[in-house]
């Protein structure tokens, strides 16, 4: 017989928990959830990769000069009537000036072709010859917003809950993105635009946890690791819309009205249920449960709902509590190397393929479609096989593909086709490892500094992302320099991560003293479900 006093469902199964006890492992409130936590955080990501879109390299001459002498103006090229070579199968190509691509010490003013391009970060403000570095300094100022977002957004949604951390987050990108699009002046540009990215970073880093606390078991590796899916989503999207547009006023527009939308659908999403136990709001997640188990179908009586609050010192977690305790410092250091190691080669890669092969969409689109079967992959391993030894494996793979890359001599086979080929696979098994992060963090973080866990480790990926802003730039000194630190960053995180526990099939640790009482194996996991 049931007493009223008993929990909803008194013999749980072994790997479950209090939560889904209650509303059941997935159902229809959940998949409902997930989607709109999917769509609200998605197109703000669109926001990293535009940088690769805001600045491609495009032809350029004087098209205003000055004697020194006479101090007289002239112009270097009379482009008043475009010239064009005509062919006998009826294409052509236009003649561009015969100082394309050369600066003048005495130039007063550049002229752009816009034959493709309507408008970019470098013909809006000249950003060439002695103006060329503030290009890449603005994308690494972008950068630094990335990692304060991912920073921000763990410590305000620990504090003040997943859904406000992400409601607030979407607002201010959408209001700052807008405004960044009539920017006439390039210091305020800069500074708008770095808003921008930090909001857009914060925004999915508190939906992922979100999401992440939603379930237990292979569900939680669904649902958590189906977030990873808006990395390439956000790729095509801002693919198409710079294929499209060509402008990049009306490339921020696009992405805010996406922004907007996703807004207005987190009215429709609660608070993590979790967090709120953890914050020992257990009333106001009884609440929420309580209507997810009806949206289930499940014949449950909110009375008979019993959650277990968390014990007072782990209801009470900070950031710094991370490096305080030995066992929870080392895995956060050696993922933060992870992190960094991932985001640096896949950044790389992502804002580099017109520098490092040659090609812009075709190269970016390719590795965005291998995105998604690379994420599923890791999908399939984390259930199958676990955590750690899919990730020590793709990123060895990463090592050892550019590793070959160096062993090819360029510009002798057609658009370097072996080296888009190894530099591919790479980008594939990078793409792999960084799926995998994200669950693998989390679940070696306890519930009240989960967020700051992954969100001090997602900081560390874009202090990786801002330095891969010199990719480029080390590629146009020799293709070679990139393609050594990969090489390098690739096998020592291979290497490290030995040294990390197996989380398959554990339950995800409560307090720090979860995480202190389980042994640093290099042998893996074993089951703590029980």
């Amino acid at each position: 017989d049931t007493k009223e006093t008993d929990p909803a469902i008194p013999k749980p199964a072994a790997k479950g928990d209090q939560i889904t006890n209650v509303i059941g492992e997935v159902g229809r409130w959940q998949i409902e959830k997930v989607l709109l936590v999917f769509l609200a955080a998605a197109p703000g990501l669109a926001h990293i990769f535009h940088s690769a879109f805001i600045t491609p390299k495009t032809k350029y001459w004087c098209g205003l000069a000055v004697n020194k002498e006479t101090g007289e103006t002239y112009i270097p090229y009379d482009i008043s009537e475009p010239k064009y070579t005509h062919y006998d199968n009826g294409s052509y190509d236009k003649v561009y000036p015969n100082n394309t691509g050369i600066c003048m010490d005495n130039c007063l003013d550049y002229d752009h072709d816009h034959s493709f391009w309507v408008s970019t970060m470098v013909t809006e403000w000249d950003l060439v010859c002695e103006n060329l570095a503030l290009k890449t300094l603005a994308k690494t100022i972008l950068f630094t917003g990335f990692a304060l977002g991912s920073f921000s957004a763990g410590l305000v949604s620990d504090r003040f809950g997943r859904k406000t951390a992400v409601w607030g987050a979407s607002i201010t990108m959408f209001i700052f993105g807008l405004i960044t699009s009539f920017i006439p002046w390039f210091p305020l540009f800069v500074f708008t635009w770095w808003v921008t990215g930090t909001m857009a970073i914060a925004c999915y880093t508190a939906a992922f946890v979100w999401v992440m606390e939603l379930a237990t078991g292979k569900w939680k590796i669904i649902l958590g690791m189906s977030m990873n899916y808006s990395w390439p989503v956000c790729r095509l999207i801002i693919a198409g819309l710079a294929y499209g547009l060509r402008d990049w006023h009306w490339h921020l527009r696009a992405i805010s009205g996406l922004v907007a939308f996703g807004t207005v659908l987190m009215f429709f999403v609660p608070e993590s249920p979790r967090w709120l136990i953890a914050r020992d709001r257990t009333e106001e997640a009884k609440e929420i449960l309580y209507s997810a188990a009806k949206r289930n179908k499940l014949d449950i009586e909110k009375e008979m709902i019993v959650l277990k609050r968390p014990p007072g010192q782990g209801a009470k977690g900070s950031f710094l509590d991370i490096m305080k305790h030995p066992t929870l410092r080392m895995h956060t250091l050696i993922m933060y190397f992870n992190w960094f190691t991932t985001a640096f080669i896949m950044y790389g890669l992502a804002l580099s393929w017109q520098n490092l092969t040659g090609g812009l969409f075709l190269n970016f689109i390719i590795g965005t479609i291998l995105d998604f079967p690379a994420k599923t992959l890791a999908l399939v391993l984390v259930q199958m096989v676990g955590r750690k030894y899919p990730y020590m494996a793709g990123s060895a793979v990463t090592g050892v593909m550019f590793l070959c890359t160096l062993f090819i001599e360029r510009d002798v086979y057609p658009s370097n086709w072996p080296i888009v080929v190894f530099a591919l696979i790479g980008n594939f098994s990078t793409t792999l490892c960084f799926a995998i992060l994200y669950m693998y963090t989390g679940e070696l973080m306890p519930t009240t500094v989960r967020a700051a866990g992954v969100g001090s480790s997602s900081l560390v990926s874009k202090v990786g992302g801002t330095l891969s802003t010199t990719v480029a730039a080390l590629a146009d000194i020799h293709p070679a320099i990139p393609t050594i630190i990969f090489v390098s960053l690739g096998l020592t995180s291979s290497a490290i991560t030995w040294f990390l526990p197996e989380t398959k099939d554990r339950k995800m640790p409560e307090t720090i003293e979860d995480i202190e009482r389980a042994k640093c194996c290099p042998c893996g996991g074993g089951n703590d479900d029980n």
